[in-house]
């Protein structure tokens, strides 16, 4: 039986924990692509959970994870569904990747952000259900606050119950993103609480890591990127189905 936690201050990552963003990752990526004249022979899902592993989180990261295994001809849900996806994929990405490439890895990173933070994005979003009712049990009892490695603008347009958090911090306000702590220290200063009273929420891996550089209670959900059995190997103090099961622990 998981025991009950005690957290004065709740800091929650968004994507897979509040919105299902895999069909705006899949368009923006397939609109990268194609303008740099390349096939998009992806899932949505399989995206999705690529992008749960560890440094493929970043989106630069994960387009050339996506060229890599598209020229190797392999196929990427066997890839993810390994315990050593992350190592195999960044053996792929030296063999296949070139300097050459990088230029339109960054067309195509530069297509997916704009189309990511625009307007158009949010009919692909779809906020959890459960969402609502876990904030307004999780609010009775803590703090709440955002750290994210997307833009505030996002968490603005998709999340209409923003007001229910303290403070909402974005990438736009660190230096260094996750796996980086920076961001979680940063609110816990602004807020005024210390390691031992706070948890940070994630559903991929660098969440987790963040969480612990960062030194605080590391929570993670599998409600989105990652897999269970690859949030597992990061060693979370907790995990959870998603939030609403999170919230009837605290």
């Amino acid at each position: 039986m998981v025991p009950r936690l005690k957290m004065k201050l709740l800091i929650f990552d968004v994507g897979g924990v509040f919105r299902d963003s895999s069909l705006v990752v899949q368009e923006g990526f397939k609109r990268g692509f194609k303008k740099v004249n390349l096939k998009y022979n992806f899932g949505s899902e399989e995206v999705w959970h690529l992008r749960g592993i560890g440094k493929y989180n970043s989106s630069r990261e994960a387009i050339k994870g996506l060229i890599a295994v598209q020229r190797a001809q392999e196929d990427l849900n066997r890839i993810i569904e390994r315990a050593n996806c992350e190592e195999v994929l960044d053996k792929l990405v030296n063999k296949f990747i070139t300097d050459d490439d990088l230029k339109s890895v960054e067309k195509i990173r530069k297509k997916y952000k704009i189309f990511f933070n625009s307007s158009k994005a949010k009919k692909h979003i779809k906020i959890f259900p459960f969402c609502k009712k876990a904030i307004n049990k999780l609010s009775n009892k803590s703090e709440l606050a955002i750290f994210t490695n997307t833009g505030k603008e996002t968490i603005k347009r998709d999340l209409n119950f923003a007001d229910k958090f303290s403070l909402i911090l974005g990438e736009e306000e660190v230096k260094h993103k996750k796996p980086s702590g920076e961001g979680i220290v940063r609110v816990m200063s602004k807020l005024g609480y210390k390691e031992n009273e706070t948890g940070y929420i994630g559903d991929s891996v660098v969440d987790i890591l963040a969480a612990k550089n960062a030194g605080v209670c590391s929570i993670g959900v599998c409600s989105g990127m990652g897999l269970k059995k690859h949030l597992e190997l990061v060693k979370p103090d907790y995990l959870f189905e998603n939030i609403l099961d999170l919230s009837y622990k605290l």
